[in-house]
């Protein structure tokens, strides 16, 4: 997930998960000011907003339930 320290959004979505699924959950901190930042790479990968998901090699910007997130990777997994 693609986010920022300061992010509502993403600290809501991070909650929603809760802290056992965040710790197996990549975390990228996108601004400069955030700890251990990689602002270089989400701005290679064109992160449009936060938070943004990366599935299957798409972005998918927005805070997303778990049923939308569970869909999103069916989809990814069905198409290969």
């Amino acid at each position: 997930m693609f986010g920022a320290f300061w992010c509502s959004h993403c600290y809501d979505q991070k909650q929603a998960l809760g802290y056992e699924a965040m710790q197996s959950i990549p975390y990228i901190e996108c601004d400069r000011e955030g700890f251990n930042n990689k602002r270089d790479f989400c701005k290679e990968k064109d992160v449009p907003g936060y938070p943004t998901w990366e599935i299957g090699g798409s972005l998918f910007p927005g805070e997303r339930s778990l049923e939308e997130l569970k869909e999103i990777v069916d989809d990814v997994k069905s198409s290969r």
